[in-house]
């Protein structure tokens, strides 16, 4: 597989502003890996946030904005074009089919954590191996993890198309209020304040939260800010900086917390990413 067969960006935006994507020939395939932003396509706007997908089909163009805070944008962007979806492509499975066939120009798809944790290290060593020198097995490697990230996006896709359909009218309200969840994750999210903010009753929203993610509203915030969390980590930032920056109002609430959800301490999640990188 040659290099040029596809391309992929790594990009961090931290002051406000506007940046197009999307390419004549190849599809385009954003991963929000951080921070929030606003994706723009002719008059509509949309939230786009951390575990985001964006599919661009060729031919299209979009604006992703952003508004300078605390949280930088961080964006892996992948192009890629027909011939090599057709390369990649099995008899049972042909990916130029499966993204021509989806009904959409521009969609956005958010990821379940752990398609999004994979999705996230693939695209980073994929990123990183555009810059190495080839080792051992380079191609075959490097065709593996393409065609992995390409799955699990679309499956990603799938899945929520199923989903819409299966409950397309109980969504509404609720994908709005997933979304003001993201764009509120570390402020205070009572049930009171969802209810005075959309008009509906707390016991449908504990139901209809249930019912479509297993969980608590209670339960989804504070893992949606561990998964925040553990991405500052990564990032090196101090333990404190971490579960202040993540919405936590104590260290002791935190720590229970990123106990309970991952197995280990917050220090023994960042000793375990330091030996890992040393090991590399």
């Amino acid at each position: 597989m040659k290099k040029q067969s596809y391309e992929m960006e790594y990009i961090k935006i931290e002051d406000s502003g506007q940046r197009s994507f999307g390419q004549k020939k190849n599809h385009t395939i954003i991963f929000v890996t951080g921070g929030m932003g606003y994706l723009r396509q002719e008059n509509e706007k949309a939230v786009c946030t951390m575990e985001d997908l964006i599919f661009i089909k060729p031919g299209n163009k979009v604006k992703i904005e952003y508004r300078k805070n605390k949280y930088p944008l961080e964006l892996y962007v992948l192009y890629v074009g027909t011939e090599l979806l057709q390369s990649l492509s099995d008899e049972n499975t042909r990916l130029d089919e499966a993204f021509d066939i989806v009904p959409f120009q521009v969609k956005t798809v958010h990821s379940e954590s752990e398609s999004a944790m994979l999705i996230k290290n693939i695209s980073k060593k994929l990123y990183s191996m555009l810059k190495e020198s080839p080792k051992f097995a380079h191609t075959l490697y490097e065709k593996s993890l393409l065609t992995m990230l390409l799955v699990l996006a679309l499956r990603s896709s799938v899945k929520e198309d199923v989903q819409l359909k299966l409950n397309k009218k109980k969504h509404v309200v609720m994908d709005d209020i997933f979304i003001y969840i993201r764009e509120h994750l570390t402020e205070d999210i009572s049930l009171e304040r969802l209810e005075n903010e959309f008009y509906v009753s707390r016991y449908h929203i504990v139901r209809e939260f249930k019912k479509m993610t297993g969980e608590t509203p209670h339960s989804y915030i504070v893992k949606s800010r561990l998964d925040l969390c553990r991405h500052y980590i990564e990032q090196g930032k101090s333990i404190r900086e971490v579960y202040e920056l993540g919405g936590f109002g104590g260290y002791n609430h935190f720590f229970r917390a990123f106990k309970k959800e991952y197995g280990v301490t917050p220090m023994q999640y960042y000793k375990n990413l330091q030996i890992d990188r040393n090991e590399r």
